[in-house]
């Protein structure tokens, strides 16, 4: 209330006194609903009085398998439902979309009024493509010019309720992009919508508002809880700990710096705020992360790679960054590990090696420097020219969970462990990069299997570490789904 009207307030009270409370509870409620959204909330565009519920809105991707890289600029995204329209992201925003491929990841926390949406609209900038040139086995960049407006039409209208839940937009890359005879880009937005409640499944699960990985930047520190932002998300997320938190490399909060980057998992609250269950500590201020694949491998030992940047945060990290090539100096000093969060690696019939000596082209991985990535330049290695985001010296490698797609021969059932063969596509970006034609695929008894049981015959997604073992590709699987 302006100081004004609260000056009149006073004068009148006994006659407005009423009316102030009504005025201060609504105000009140409005703070906790933001407060409960778990981080800076989206602007909302509604000018209902309806209550409203946290909504975490989620990017994922179907892929198109011949591409290494699809980063796409959205500019607005926004809700429409009963009770009218609430944005999304309003400010241009970047996102890279294969490294989603069987994941999703946060764009976007809504205070939503409660009520029926049963579409959203979106526009994109431009979009960015990194695909293998079939013939020149060389990575090639092209370019989609935007404005790209897609109008997505719910299959099934979502009920926003009381409980906080989250919305899935999963980006069907190969229905979405095509390309001329001349091999001119063009892209249709085609997206997949999906819903999941708070509570209703598995915690992490980011169809019920789980995160899992996310890579950020703390920007503040309040108590207990701390504030992260990330390059690719609309908004920045708070993120509350306890006493059953894990901090990885750090014994808690009284490590956590302004400016650190991390990796974050965590799980939406009943109350719509998000609870961190696991925080790695990457790297302290000034320094610099990515991921992606890797394209080209140098040295043997490895003393360098060429890889294509699919995510990043840290010094030097900018949206063109994505969707571009990438060079990686190792040396002696620089340790090797891998991130099995969410994947069980135990009781495997190989032991897998991740090093120096046993790290190769296809495998995902994320590098990390004490100090900045430097400026671009032209590919060298498996770029074939196409623009550089810079490089990195890597004082640690790090192996990452990648997607991968392709038929199996047999059934697939959940909760059950042993291996199956996936025939990879003879067009896909990692056959031409790699050679491959098949990966033995290792399902877990805790791995997911996303529309169990999945039949003989399907075109599969997973998503998982990727080892090479006696010349053979493996990959350990975090989750499988059925395109």
């Amino acid at each position: 209330m302006e100081t004004t009207g609260m000056c009149r307030a006073i004068q009148q009270r006994n006659v407005w006194r009423s009316a102030m409370a009504v005025v201060l509870s609504i105000a009140l409620a409005g703070m906790l609903t933001a407060c409960g959204s778990g981080g800076s909330a989206a602007a909302n565009t509604s000018t209902s009085s309806a209550a409203k519920t946290a909504v975490q809105v989620n990017m994922g991707d179907t892929p198109a398998d011949w591409m290494l890289a699809f980063s796409m600029n959205i500019t607005s995204m926004t809700l429409n439902g009963s009770n009218g329209s609430v944005s999304a992201v309003s400010s241009a925003t970047p996102m890279e979309m294969m490294h989603l491929m069987g994941t999703m990841q946060p764009l976007a926390m809504v205070s939503m009024p409660q009520g029926t949406y049963t579409s959203a609209t979106i526009t994109l900038g431009s979009a960015t493509v990194m695909y293998m040139n079939p013939t020149t086995k060389t990575a090639v960049q092209t370019t989609i010019s935007g404005p790209i407006s897609a109008t997505v039409n719910f299959s099934t209208p979502i009920v926003v309720g009381t409980t906080p839940m989250a919305m899935g937009f999963d980006l069907d890359l190969a229905s979405s992009v095509t390309a001329d005879a001349n091999n001119n880009l063009s892209m249709a937005p085609v997206f997949h919508v999906t819903s999941g409640m708070q509570g209703s499944g598995s915690p992490l699960d980011p169809a019920d508002g789980g995160i899992q990985q996310m890579m950020g930047t703390v920007s503040s520190i309040s108590g207990s809880s701390f504030t992260m932002s990330s390059v690719q998300s609309a908004q920045a997320f708070t993120f509350a700990t306890n006493s059953a938190t894990k901090f990885g490399n750090m014994s808690g909060m009284g490590m956590m710096a302004s400016g650190m980057l991390v990796t974050v998992d965590a799980t939406m609250q009943p109350d719509g705020s998000l609870m961190a269950t696991q925080v790695q500590s990457m790297m302290g201020a000034g320094g610099v992360m990515g991921e992606g694949p890797i394209t080209a491998v140098s040295g043997s030992p490895a003393t360098q790679l060429t890889m294509v940047m699919q995510n990043g945060v840290g010094t030097g990290m900018m949206s063109s960054s994505f969707a571009a090539g990438a060079t990686i100096n190792m040396n002696g000093s620089t340790t090797y590990a891998i991130d099995e969060d969410g994947v069980d690696m135990t009781g495997l019939p190989f032991t897998p090696v991740f090093d120096a000596n046993h790290i190769y082209a296809g495998q995902s991985v994320m590098p990390i420097s004490s100090s900045g990535m430097s400026s671009g330049g032209m590919g060298g290695g498996m770029m074939g020219g196409s623009p550089m985001a810079g490089t990195i010296a890597a004082s640690e490698v790090e192996l990452q969970p990648q997607g991968l797609s392709g038929t199996v021969a047999s059934a697939i059932n959940g909760g059950v462990s042993g291996s199956f063969a996936m025939t990879l596509p003879s067009a896909s970006a990692f056959s031409t990069l790699t050679g491959a034609t098949t990966v033995t695929v290792y399902q877990q008894t805790d791995t997911a299997v996303v529309g169990s049981p999945i039949a003989g015959g399907s075109t599969v997604h997973v998503f998982g570490l990727l080892f090479m073992d006696s010349g053979q590709w493996k990959m350990v699987a975090a989750r499988i789904g059925a395109e």
